[in-house]
């Protein structure tokens, strides 16, 4: 993977794009007048993490940026402000003083929300498998800015960790966290879609297993949540009994635990 600047950059972007290749493994090059693909037809890599004042974006061949951002987060949390009740955090039977664990992260914009509804006195750990999602959300989630305080600060308290979710939960005490949550890669995408479209090509994608179920049932206190598509037989699959209604494409099942 390549790490350059945008043009003209600052020495503290320069120190920032050093950081990230040292970091995650990274060739840092010069941006000099030169554009992205002349880069990566001169060092021959077809990989780019882009860091600019902004954020900081990945390139991969021809395809479009993937980058954070926290996307329905920051609709949704504006509307938990407002009073109105948000569909996973209902389910999931979250509240302040919960610990969660996000066992999908992919982008983070669950794991924002239940950072938001458990608060400062709660705890959401956003787990993911997948080097390119996994720097992103880690990077992202410190230094992203929006116009919501309270969202910055549901931010800052996330902690991201790169593994898989079966080995993590194998590890905990039996009813240690209140909730544990699966978000995975539809079997049957939804390809209107189009951030999780292209995060498909860098995403783990196989299906969540019964001996992950398993373990988050000993791990969680209150409830374990799956999203997937509304008609997915995942749910069965999984043993997830308590399928909500929806009028969307997608929905939760919940196993309750109390």
């Amino acid at each position: 993977m390549l790490v350059t600047t945008s043009y003209n950059p600052s020495a503290e972007l320069v120190a920032e794009a050093a950081r990230l290749a040292a970091l995650y493994g990274g060739r840092i090059v010069p941006r000099k007048k030169y554009s992205l693909e002349h880069i990566r037809r001169n060092y021959e890599d077809a990989t780019v993490l882009l860091v600019t004042r902004e954020e900081i974006r990945y390139y991969e061949e021809d395809y479009p940026a993937t980058f954070f951002h926290p996307s329905m987060a920051l609709v949704r949390v504006k509307r938990m402000q407002r009073g109105e009740s948000d569909g996973l955090i209902a389910s999931s039977g979250a509240a302040p003083g919960d610990s969660v664990i996000d066992c999908t992260a992919g982008l983070a914009s669950d794991a924002i929300v239940f950072s938001y509804a458990v608060g400062t006195e709660g705890h959401v750990t956003a787990l993911e498998s997948e080097a390119i999602p996994a720097m992103l959300i880690q990077e992202g989630l410190a230094q992203y800015e929006s116009e919501i305080p309270e969202l910055n600060a549901a931010m800052r308290r996330i902690s991201v960790k790169r593994t898989h979710h079966l080995p993590y939960l194998q590890q905990l005490e039996a009813k240690s966290v209140d909730v544990v949550y699966f978000d995975p890669m539809f079997r049957s995408p939804i390809e209107e879609s189009e951030a999780i479209s292209h995060l498909r090509r860098r995403a783990n994608d196989e299906a969540v297993s019964l001996a992950s179920i398993t373990e988050a049932k000993r791990v969680a206190r209150k409830s374990i949540v799956l999203k997937e598509n509304r008609d997915s037989s995942e749910f069965a699959r999984l043993g997830f009994e308590h399928v909500l209604r929806s009028t969307t494409k997608t929905t939760y099942g919940v196993i309750r635990l109390c």
